[in-house]
């Protein structure tokens, strides 16, 4: 309670002590008068008096210290001092305060920005409860080259009944579906997820209004219901909560609305609006199709004190006993489990942990460009410093004064950086592609508040770091010697402003050429040939109502009106449909295959699937190498026959004319396979996206494989966006409860399949144009310095008979050389640090040799002109004031 007591004291002590120290000044000035009238009484002269009045008291500073130490705390009197100290350096000052301020802002503000992204991406926990045991099962598969595959119902269910450690397992279909939701006025397409009955409780969600799903309706039987989203609630149904219960039209079936769930859930899209139960055949688990056919993804909720370690080995056990079971579908079946967390992260981690090193190292030069300005602020007080220093001044005090400056400094540039970061983050997230990142939701949270807090006084100590140094080792004898001369740079100072150039060129030139590696990859990606002409082509995707489109002949059949009547439009050329849509990310169904004639291990694997109509090649301009495409005559009663690409022709009729021959969609053909005849070999598209090579390709006639969803591709003389309320109004008066997924130029798809490559490539070239601008500027300050220092130099020996341009070259060589070691380093650094972004380029090296030499000589360009303005200015030397000044 007396240390309480005590340190209440001293706070107190704090407050108010202009009053107390003249309280005490006269409590000292009426003792000292009392003691001399007493002497003075005694018979003793008034000055002597005095003069033993004041001896007998002893020193009055030293005793007012001990009483401020004793009603205040002292570090903390002297720490405001300091920053008070600060405030008038700053205010004498302004442009360098504010240069200084603004560099940090710049630094802490991309920092601010990524790292949100960073934090809503990697570091957030998902929302769901307990979501450190959630793991995602993936079934793995060297035989075809799959890993983190999807997997088959029936394996789903035997690891959901025979592994003990899952406490519970749920799958979703992972393709993401689109109905057509009618009834509600006009038709509205929205994104759906089919989910099995237990996915919301495995999750450990619940719903808002009304209830989740039951296990039971895993399975086909009950009344067929759905779950809406919050947003879909609001936007759809104005947030009525009697909403629940009602039935509405989903698909072209009738379906009940059991719940809504809390806002902001839409696992597993960030655009799904609405659930439905798988409602699978329970007799389908033990059909062959419901273990060869792999399309959902489990999620597994671990049973408490289980680790993961020992569920996977668990697992293992369940997939080798599989394994001896059916043999036909699981001989090289394995399966994998990895936290649910890493897996909906991704491939995004490796780009944002790039970007976010990107801005780590723009902070780092924006530092040392601080740094470096307080240096100079630092030299041009050193002869107030060595003043300081010889009258007594503590060296621990300078530093400490130092710290506060560069405190103010950094809180500040932290203050104003978090305000121009926040607003970045918000353009982050709206510049960010669509479907790059796994989450919509980045702003700017507590956790982001707490990173940009340690960042900031972080850099604080890092820029501060040089002038303090610079401080503790100046020695007052030599600074009132240089101060005399009034250059203030001694050859510490010159040696410190090298260093923080070598240390800037480096980290500018790292920058420069991982962005460097990034453009010349955008450019390789560019000039990739799709494989078809995508311009003047309107895509329209939409998913015709299975329950009323039920047969291969009724879907054909609105699929060859709506062709017909489109064809019909003005400014129309062509018109067809096809079940993928090349660049969307996907290659739609793959299977094994073998040809006629071949051996039992003649078969392939892998091979995609596709449907389309006879105009499909015409209108996307895809090449037919050899033999024919579709024509009408390709029938669903006709003779089944399919198209192969480049790719496939290569890879297994490498030698041969793959056209006449014979090929089933089976590794082991019986009975029961279809043996189609190979008509013609067309170009390569890219399926999945520019980047991906295109996958071998069978591609059949839509009459022998209809879908209910297709693609409706339109090929226009014109702008195909032109064309869009026409083919609307056509499918409306052919369909009216029919709505379009989406409609979108082809152009459009391709210049969304290079989106992520050009935002990455803007914001690192966009770090990397910050940090070569702030390096010139820090070598632009070193060397200006460094040549007024050398001014009295360079006029002598322009007075002893030196040539200008000899004098021009002094500096010049000086800053080349200090470019050089920057280049060099810099260069080592990207050789090893590059190989981290292997994964992020195309046709690109880590090592390119033209981004090794382009960068490092736009730089070494950048610093020569930086270099040159002071060199200009040392070379124009006046002799005769450099004398007089002698």
């Amino acid at each position: 309670m007396d240390r309480l007591r005590l340190a209440l004291a001293r706070i107190r002590g704090l407050f108010g002590r202009s009053g107390r120290d003249q309280n005490l000044n006269d409590e000292i000035a009426h003792h000292l008068e009392l003691e001399t009238r007493q002497r003075i009484a005694a018979g003793v002269a008034p000055d002597e008096a005095q003069r033993q009045a004041r001896l007998a008291f002893g020193p009055i500073e030293a005793m007012k210290e001990m009483h401020r130490d004793g009603r205040g705390i002292i570090w903390l009197e002297e720490f405001v001092g300091d920053l008070r100290y600060a405030f008038r350096a700053l205010r004498r000052a302004p442009i360098l305060g504010g240069a200084a301020i603004i560099t940090l802002a710049i630094g802490i503000g991309a920092n601010t920005a990524i790292y949100s992204a960073v934090d809503a991406v990697i570091l957030r926990p998902l929302p769901f409860n307990d979501p450190d045991r959630l793991v995602m099962l993936t079934e793995e598969n060297v035989d075809r080259g799959w890993h983190l595959n999807v997997a088959a119902p029936a394996n789903y269910l035997d690891w959901k009944d025979q592994v003990a450690a899952f406490k519970d397992v749920a799958a979703y279909i992972p393709y993401f579906d689109t109905v057509t939701l009618t009834g509600q006025g006009e038709p509205r397409a929205i994104d759906g997820a089919t989910v099995t009955g237990n996915f919301f409780s495995v999750l450990g969600v619940r719903a808002a209004r009304g209830r989740t799903f039951t296990d039971q309706e895993t399975w086909s039987g009950g009344t067929i219901v759905a779950i809406i989203s919050d947003r879909l609630w609001r936007t759809q149904f104005g947030a009525d909560p009697a909403v629940v219960g009602r039935t509405v039209q989903l698909a072209g079936t009738g379906a009940e609305i059991v719940g809504i769930m809390p806002p902001g859930f839409t696992y597993p899209s960030a655009s799904t609006d609405v659930w439905v139960p798988t409602g699978w055949n329970r007799d389908n688990r033990s059909q062959v199709f419901f273990r060869r056919a792999h399309f959902i993804r489990p999620i597994a909720r671990l049973k408490p004190g289980v680790t993961a370690h020992e569920a996977n080995a668990q697992l293992q056990v369940v997939v080798q006993r599989l394994q001896q079971q059916y043999p036909a579908t699981n001989t090289h079946m394995g399966a994998a489990l990895l936290p649910l967390h890493d897996f909906i992260v991704g491939t995004t981690r490796q780009p944002l942990i790039v970007l976010l090193a990107a801005v780590g190292l723009l902070l780092l030069i924006a530092c040392a460009n601080v740094g470096n300005l307080m240096l100079i602020q630092a030299a041009g007080r050193g002869r107030e410093t060595a003043l300081r220093l010889a009258l007594g001044a503590r060296r621990g005090r300078l530093v400490r004064q130092g710290l506060a400056e560069n405190l103010l400094l950094s809180v500040t540039g932290g203050a104003v950086g978090l305000a121009l970061g926040w607003w970045g983050t918000h353009a982050l997230a709206a510049l960010i592609p669509s479907g790059m990142l796994p989450v919509d939701d980045i702003s700017v949270r507590w956790p982001v508040v707490g990173y940009v807090i340690a960042i900031t006084l972080g850099s604080g100590v890092i820029f501060g770091m040089a002038p303090i140094l610079w401080t503790l080792r100046r020695v007052p004898g030599d600074a009132l010697k240089e101060g005399g001369r009034g250059a203030g740079t001694s050859q510490r100072m010159r040696r410190w402003g090298r260093f923080i150039v070598v240390a800037e060129v480096a980290l500018a030139l790292l920058l420069s050429i991982g962005a460097g590696l990034l453009v010349r990859s955008f450019q390789r990606l560019e000039r990739v040939n799709p494989g078809f002409d995508p311009d003047g082509v309107l895509a329209i995707s939409t998913n015709i109502p299975g329950t009323r489109y039920d047969t291969a002949t009724k879907i054909s059949a609105f699929y060859r009106t709506v062709l017909q009547q489109v064809s019909a439009i003005p400014d129309v050329r062509s018109a067809a449909v096809t079940t993928s849509l090349p660049l969307t990310g996907g290659v739609g169904w793959t299977s094994d295959f073998t040809a006629a004639g071949r051996g039992p291990d003649g078969y392939g694997t892998e091979v995609a699937h596709r449907s389309v109509s006879p105009d499909y090649f015409r209108t996307m301009h895809v090449p037919i190498i050899r033999g024919r495409g579709f024509t009408p005559a390709d029938r669903f009663d006709g003779a089944q026959v399919v198209v192969i690409n480049e790719a496939l022709a290569r890879s297994y009729f490498r030698g041969e004319n793959p056209v006449g021959q014979r090929i089933a969609f089976d590794r082991i053909p019986d009975s029961n396979s279809v043996w189609r005849t190979v008509v013609g070999v067309v170009g390569d598209e890219r399926q999945a996206a520019l980047a991906t090579a295109s996958q071998i390709e069978l591609i059949t006639p839509e009459q022998q494989a209809p879908s209910t969803f297709m693609n409706l591709m339109v090929r226009t003389g014109h702008d195909p966006m032109a064309v869009a309320g026409s083919i609307r109004r056509v499918v409306a008066g052919i369909d009216p409860s029919i709505a379009f997924t989406s409609v979108q130029t082809m152009d459009d798809v391709r210049d969304q399949s290079l989106a992520q490559a050009r935002f990455l490539m803007t914001l690192l070239f966009a770090f990397a144009g910050a940090g070569l601008l702030l390096g010139a500027v820090g070598v632009y300050g070193v060397m200006a310095h460094a040549a007024r220092g050398r001014t009295r130099e360079m006029g002598i020996r322009v007075a002893l008979g030196a040539q200008r341009p000899a004098v021009r070259w002094l500096v010049l060589r000086e800053g080349l050389l200090l470019t050089a070691a920057g280049v060099a380093l810099g260069v080592a650094a990207a050789l090893v640090a590059c190989r981290a972004m292997t994964a992020l380029l195309y046709q690109v090296a880590a090592s390119d040799p033209v981004t090794f030499l382009v960068v490092p000589s736009v730089l070494a360009c950048t610093a020569l002109m930086a270099t040159w303005l002071p060199a200009a200015r040392a070379a124009r030397a006046d002799p005769m004031e450099s004398l007089r000044a002698e």
